[in-house]
């Protein structure tokens, strides 16, 4: 299974083993749930990510970053204790949440909790002080022999020290300290991303391969396939099928994959990149071809558009514009598996004459269709 996003949704509190076990196999923590992500969708761009972590044992600093710790100690003093969120933080937060991209949590409450009272990591903080000033400061959880970092703010106007890594950094020390074998600072992407920054913090990075299942040495990761190359070579095979068939298609992109994941036992559509069928004759009801990312195959569906209620604006918008769709969407059933050119077009014809057979039933077919089977 590659789905581009997994969620994970504890119902109670997360023992100190539970935590490592759930970091070991690429979870990583955002609100009061986990999640892992081998797609993601940002800044108009798909990027591939890998989940990191580095052994502490025999981790040393680079000379910079050791330089930068020297420096940022003799300047600022530092407290080591429980999380506690405070009005302090959360005005640093907003002040510092204008520097993110995409749809930031307004508050940090909602960021840690999502504004939910259940408690479930057992989580430290870090705060660091320009004599009696909170400048910066960072929150990571505990396991019980790794410590995953979770977020770091820091004031605008102290920019130049570093404090985002500065954070990090005391977070690594006290880890050290206190004998812990693994560190967790998330992920980065294979391409250039704002999230690399995080491959300072050591020379001996291992990442989660994807295929295996295993925890490997940082610098094979390019022997291995990267998640969207995997599903191109899947996407070109069903374009060639459908050009020899002769059926229009148009491979597009779809940003609302994670109610895929954060729905499971929905029928929201799970990929994020299939092809789309041009040449259909039904209003409302798209044919597309993806290889789904759970069932491990490449399948025929057809597709409707779905407004949910916490996108208030989308049923304004058009269903897609240029490859990219504006709506959710949700599976017709049946799918049909293809695995050849003959069974993709007898595919296309058999969903076709159900869904015209359904549509002759309606009083007015023109009406968008919600739930056809």
């Amino acid at each position: 299974m590659l789905l581009p996003l997994e969620y994970h949704f504890p119902v109670a509190s997360v023992s100190a083993e539970h935590l490592d076990n759930l970091l070991y196999s690429g979870y990583f923590r955002t609100g009061n749930y986990l999640m892992r992500t081998r797609l993601l969708y940002f800044n108009e761009e798909i990027l591939n990510t890998l989940h990191i972590r580095f052994q502490l044992q025999n981790h040393q600093f680079s000379k910079r970053l050791r330089k930068l710790l020297k420096r940022n100690n003799e300047h600022f003093t530092f407290t080591i204790q429980p999380c506690a969120i405070t009005l302090e933080k959360e005005n640093l937060y907003k002040a510092h949440r204008k520097r993110f991209k995409g749809n930031a949590s307004l508050s940090l409450t909602s960021y840690m909790s999502d504004n939910y009272e259940l408690d479930v990591f057992n989580t430290m903080e870090i705060n660091v002080y320009d004599k009696n000033k909170l400048v910066a400061f960072s929150f990571f959880d505990i396991g019980s022999k790794s410590i995953a970092s979770i977020i770091g703010i820091f004031d605008q106007d102290y920019t130049a020290y570093s404090l985002g890594i500065y954070t990090m950094l005391l977070e690594i020390e006290y880890a050290k300290s206190k004998h812990f074998q693994y560190y967790y600072p998330g992920y980065v992407a294979y391409e250039p991303s704002q999230f690399n920054y995080k491959l300072r913090l050591s020379d001996n990075f291992e990442f989660l391969d994807w295929y295996s299942k295993k925890w490997l040495p940082f610098d094979n990761r390019y022997k291995k396939k990267r998640v969207n190359d995997f599903f191109s070579e899947k996407l070109a095979t069903a374009k060639k099928w459908l050009d020899k068939n002769n059926i229009p298609n148009q491979e597009m992109i779809y940003p609302f994959f994670f109610m895929g994941s954060m729905y499971p036992s929905t029928d929201c559509v799970k990929g994020i990149r299939h092809l789309l069928i041009q040449n259909h004759q039904f209003k409302n009801v798209y044919f597309l071809v993806e290889f789904h990312p759970e069932k491990m195959q490449l399948v025929l569906c057809g597709v409707v558009t779905y407004k949910y209620s916490f996108f208030p604006d989308i049923e304004n918008k058009e269903d897609y514009t240029n490859n990219k769709w504006n709506k959710p969407l949700l599976y017709l059933n049946p799918t049909v598996t293809i695995n050849n050119e003959e069974e993709l077009k007898s595919g296309y014809d058999f969903l076709q004459a159900i869904v015209q057979k359904y549509l002759q039933t309606l009083e007015n077919p023109d009406e968008p269709a919600e739930f056809i089977f």
